[in-house]
């Protein structure tokens, strides 16, 4: 699935960027995708980017940020989903199956089922008021393997309103692309370049606090592997997903066990 809201204005004129997703859908790649096309138009030192819940933190209603920002989030907070519903804000969103997300931060951060869960859920509930109302929204789904698409780096790049050039873009995709950021990983490890941060909830990890990657940040990219769970789990999870399944993932195949 990919939805497009609204076409782009200039990037100068945007307050703020934000790359909403939820937890393993590949919004680290979104978030380092605008990332890049800032450093293009502006400069490394010329804009800032951060993990941030609330767009307020850094730019109130009615303000401009002083110098261009790219936000990233799974949990944004209800002013934040106002924001994007009402002001000409570019999102990126990016969605996942959230019972392959719960079985995905199980499996990549060594979290308990019920950490997981609640992490996952209350993403939901935060994610899809955006996807529902954003004016200016760029929506990906994951199990459609956008992340490893140029196309996808183009679409991001005119949401925007960066002016880069095709070599550029790329550059962008073969930087980004999973085997690449894997190797990215073990030369960040090498170098020490990881730093601990507070993780979700009781867990905290490593993790590079520029490009947001964490050191176990790529898994396996399975589709359906929340079936490895127990029969007890996944009837929890259809039951709390029910609403967003039925309206993002009314026709998933049935792809068996990963």
């Amino acid at each position: 699935m990919l939805q497009e809201n609204e076409s782009a204005a200039d990037i100068n004129n945007s307050s703020a960027i934000i790359c909403v997703g939820m937890p393993g859908s590949a919004s680290t790649w979104s978030f380092n995708v605008v990332r890049q096309l800032l450093a293009h138009t502006h400069g490394d030192d010329g804009f800032k980017s951060d993990y941030r819940n609330d767009l307020n933190h850094y730019v109130e209603i009615g303000e401009r940020a002083k110098v261009p920002l790219v936000l990233k989030t799974h949990h944004p907070d209800s002013m934040t989903q106002v924001r994007i519903a009402h002001e000409d804000i570019p999102t990126v969103i990016t969605l996942r199956d959230p019972r392959d997300c719960v079985a995905s931060l199980m499996q990549r951060f060594g979290m308990p089922f019920n950490e997981a869960f609640a992490y996952v859920l209350r993403s939901v509930r935060r994610v899809q008021p955006c996807v529902a109302q954003g004016r200016r929204t760029l929506v990906f789904r994951y199990e459609d393997g956008f992340h490893d698409q140029m196309e996808s780096v183009a679409r991001i790049a005119d949401l925007i309103g960066a002016r880069a050039p095709d070599d550029v873009l790329r550059s962008i995709h073969k930087g980004l692309l999973t085997g690449t950021v894997k190797r990215k990983l073990a030369d960040m490890e090498q170098g020490g370049r990881f730093v601990e941060n507070a993780g979700t909830d009781t867990l905290p990890n490593l993790y590079d606090p520029v490009t947001h990657w964490h050191k176990t940040h790529i898994g396996d990219g399975m589709v359906g592997k929340y079936k490895t769970l127990p029969e007890r789990a996944q009837t929890l999870m259809d039951n709390a997903f029910w609403s967003f399944l039925a309206t993002y993932y009314p026709l998933v195949p049935d792809t068996g066990a990963p």
